[in-house]
């Protein structure tokens, strides 16, 4: 009987612990489970719920607009559809895909492809695109699809300085030109807004939606003149055109200033459809190309011995009738001169003339005033990609290399570097700090950063400024190198450069490639325009007086035209002084032209400068294509003048 309660108690207490070990073991089981996904996975399911239950979404501001001078936009941003959808909650991808292929004009292929990527719960489906009303109500029509509000860059004058504005990509970020190296302030502020989910998926945001709207990109007003950079583009086409060359590049800049008023490329690109053009058209030449720069290069040689009182303009040195022997070389001029003063050394551009002066400067002084003029160094303009230019220490040189340099060979600089040194030479001896960027605004217009006209040095002293810009006007009078680049009304200093290119692959210099180029400035008395015109690789003709002069002469007409600068004498002073203090002109002797107010005038048979003043004159815009005479024009003669484009006049 003891035995079988003892038995009985045995087994009670074996259940007992059995039941109470699974407790336990369940128990344990439990809080080892807990803690796996309390403390051990917290924090990556926490994150797992977040994206199911709470919806992020990121709101840029507006990109802030870009300016010319004289505030007209060159870079705007408009509001555009992007389409988006959620594959998890449509119940066919394929019809879905057919459905929208005809609105965003991408093969449903292509479509159903992007919907059916396994755990996708977001895919945007076209971004920035332009979208009708019974387009976006078919849209919002169908299951897992939707529309959000993005801004897209727009480019209203479509290629005009593209090539220095830049552009931007699909998320708003700036890829090239301005756009890149302002990108920060153009942009703006971003804001996060965070949502929950209700049970259909639907977001609900929280209240402080107002409080998060982030802050507009600021607006950039730019040194370039709309008008003069049409004037610098049509011209250097119309010479890449007809001598059909790789490419070219003029800059019209403010000696005075070291403002850029135009800096034109070709070839270009409309940034509004940048996937029709290849990278090579995106980058600006202006400032990330470099090229030996010939014999343009003379005149900072000379102003280095003018101001070292080595040289005088009347100075007179024997060029060896075109053949001259140093070391294992021979230099050669394009004819033959015996003796020939400075001035006509610079006039008739002699290589061996040059050379002779580089050996009396000697090294050390030639090298330490080409790098006082800016070469050999980044300039510093406001713009990505700038190139130094190579200009080696005297160490490096060979037995030739002080000869060659002399003469622009065995250096390379950029377009920028040569019309910076160039306006230092107009403005009586300072080295300017080129700048493309006045300022930048916030929204409502208050500057928060402005650029003012900055000497970096003085190079050389005003006499010597003085005495080379009057051996530059010897150099564009008649049967001289630049004589096609003179202008009629006013004295042009300048100098013409034909340079052989470099054969990379080879060494030595290429066969048949040239830049033709033309450096100057205008009027040479009283300089409002520095500009540099460069050619590259023309073909018939490769001269650079004969390629790049007649590009700079109508650069230089139409822009002065423009900018109401007009030769003395004549009437002239007072027609100037009416259109700076807006008083009715008084007509220069023998023009006649129509003054009715508020009509288009009859420009018929009248010059680019006659129709650039009377357009002045009645406060509206003009396009130009061409030069000469006027000989056709929309509106006609006695239209209204229209208010918001201008009227297109061509000439021939």
């Amino acid at each position: 009987m003891r035995r079988r309660k003892k038995a009985k108690a045995d087994y009670f207490k074996l259940r007992l612990t059995v039941v109470v070990g699974l407790f336990l073991a369940a128990f344990g089981v439990i809080i080892f489970r807990a803690v796996q996904l309390q403390i051990v996975k917290g924090p990556e399911l926490k994150k797992m719920a977040d994206r199911q239950h709470r919806k992020t979404l990121n709101l840029q501001s507006k990109r802030g607009d870009i300016y010319d001078r004289n505030l007209k936009a060159l870079a705007v941003s408009v509001e555009v559809d992007s389409v988006f959808a959620q594959p998890d909650k449509m119940e066919s991808p394929r019809a879905t895909a057919r459905a929208l292929s005809r609105v965003l004009g991408v093969s449903s292929f292509e479509i159903e492809k992007k919907l059916s990527g396994e755990g996708r719960r977001f895919v945007w489906l076209k971004r920035q695109v332009d979208l009708k009303s019974e387009d976006r109500e078919l849209i919002r029509g169908l299951e897992g699809v939707g529309i959000i509000k993005e801004g897209r860059r727009f480019y209203p004058n479509r290629q005009l300085a593209s090539n220095l504005i830049g552009f931007t990509g699909v998320d708003a970020n700036g890829l090239e030109g301005v756009e890149k190296y302002y990108d920060a302030m153009l942009k703006g502020s971003s804001a996060r807004l965070t949502g929950e989910r209700d049970a259909m998926g639907r977001v609900i945001l929280y209240d402080d939606l107002d409080k998060a709207v982030p802050l507009q990109g600021m607006e950039v007003e730019l040194t370039i003149d709309k008008t003069v950079q049409y004037i610098a583009e049509k011209s250097l086409k119309k010479a890449v055109d007809s001598f059909n060359a790789k490419g070219g590049t003029a800059i019209v800049m403010d000696p005075l200033t070291g403002e850029v008023l135009a800096m034109a490329n070709q070839p270009s690109f409309d940034p509004n459809d940048i996937r029709r053009y290849g990278s090579g058209s995106w980058r600006n030449r202006a400032v990330t190309d470099t090229f030996e720069p010939g014999s343009t290069f003379k005149l900072f040689l000379i102003a280095a011995a003018l101001e070292e009182n080595i040289v005088k303009p009347e100075s007179r040195y024997f060029c060896e009738n075109g053949k001259y022997r140093v070391a294992d070389r021979v230099f050669h001029d394009t004819k033959e001169h015996g003796w020939l003063t400075v001035t006509e050394i610079l006039k008739y551009s002699s290589n061996i003339g040059t050379a002779k002066i580089g050996e009396e400067l000697g090294s050390e002084q030639v090298y330490r005033y080409l790098k006082a003029f800016g070469f050999g160094k980044r300039n510093g303009v406001d713009l990505p990609g700038e190139a130094a230019g190579v200009l080696r220490h005297p160490k490096d040189w060979s037995k030739v290399s002080l000869h060659t340099i002399s003469f622009g060979q065995g250096v390379s600089v950029t377009g920028l570097q040569m019309v910076t040194a160039l306006s230092a030479i107009a403005n009586g001896g300072f080295l300017m700090q080129p700048y493309v960027v006045k300022s930048v605004k916030e929204p409502g217009g208050r500057p928060v950063a402005e650029t003012h006209p900055a000497v970096v040095k003085r190079i050389i002293s005003e006499e010597t400024a003085s005495k080379l810009t009057r051996m530059m006007v010897e150099s564009t009078r008649e049967k001289s190198t630049g004589e096609l680049a003179a202008l009629p009304d006013f004295e042009v200093a300048g100098k013409t450069g034909t340079a052989q290119k470099p054969d990379l692959k080879k060494g030595g210099y290429a066969r048949g490639a040239y830049i033709a180029s033309f450096l100057g400035f205008v009027p040479a008395d009283d300089p409002r325009l520095a500009i540099l015109v460069t050619v590259d690789e023309p073909e018939v003709e490769h001269y650079g007086g004969t390629v790049a002069g007649p590009v700079f002469r109508e650069i230089a007409e139409e822009s002065l035209a423009y900018l109401g600068v007009f030769r003395e004498g004549a009437g002239a002073p007072k027609v100037e002084k009416a259109l700076m203090h807006k008083e009715a002109p008084a007509r220069a002797a023998g023009e006649t032209f129509e003054i009715r107010p508020m009509a288009v005038p009859d420009f018929t048979g009248k010059s680019v400068r006659m129709v650039m003043r009377m357009s002045r004159e009645r406060s509206f815009d003009v396009e130009i294509k061409g030069s000469g005479r006027a000989v056709s024009q929309s509106p006609p003669p006695g239209s209204s003048i229209p208010s918001k484009r201008p009227v297109k006049v061509e000439f021939r």
